[in-house]
């Protein structure tokens, strides 16, 4: 199976919205495929129609939710974004721990990804043990942590969108430090793990 394109969204309220097909408000069946043309959505209505697979908090697939985000609701969307569907997977898209733990940028390395693990935080699709090695899935790390990779967080296109402005790079004021995208989905995933 190939790679599929979505977006990560993260919202103003530091929830993280992964994988996620974006819609304008004016035409449901019609998915955005770049950055341009939720823009264009975005500065036409304020607003945009977010559809994302929901997980429990087993890692269990629940229904598909659509919901509509305005302007001031938007943190970050980055994208569009490949991931691979979590069955029929190849050997590429399967790391150890450690290996995951350093591609994706994770303080703690695997254990903290074992720690997840043991708190029932991936499902069965996404990790197995083989030889008494743990592997977790591509997929996984994405549903779970970030959808990108760490060293692919400058080059991965963005907007962030602050007071109802989309920007392509955070604006920065006088008294405050310059907020990158690692830091923006360092205090999501810390955000997440409470």
């Amino acid at each position: 199976m190939g790679q599929i394109m979505c977006f990560q969204i993260l919202l103003t309220n530091g929830e993280r919205l992964w994988p996620a097909t974006i819609f304008p408000v004016w035409h449901e069946d019609m998915p955005l495929t770049d950055l341009q043309m939720v823009h264009t959505a975005l500065e036409r209505d304020g607003r945009i129609i977010v559809a994302v697979i929901a997980y429990d908090s087993h890692g269990e697939r629940m229904e598909d939710h659509s919901q509509v985000f305005s302007k001031e609701e938007l943190a970050v969307i980055q994208g569009p974004i490949p991931t691979f569907p979590p069955c029929g997977i190849s050997v590429n898209e399967v790391f150890g721990l450690s290996e995951a733990a350093r591609l994706w940028g994770i303080e703690g390395g695997g254990a903290t990804i074992r720690k997840a693990l043991e708190r029932g935080e991936f499902s069965p699709s996404e990790i197995r043990k083989s030889d008494g090695i743990l592997l977790v899935t591509f997929s996984g790390m994405q549903r779970r942590y970030n959808a990108i990779m760490k060293h692919e967080w400058m080059e991965t296109q963005s907007y962030f969108v602050q007071e109802g402005v989309i920007r392509v790079q955070p604006e920065i004021s006088p008294t405050s430090q310059h907020i990158s995208l690692t830091t923006l989905t360092r205090r999501h995933r810390k955000a997440s793990d409470i």
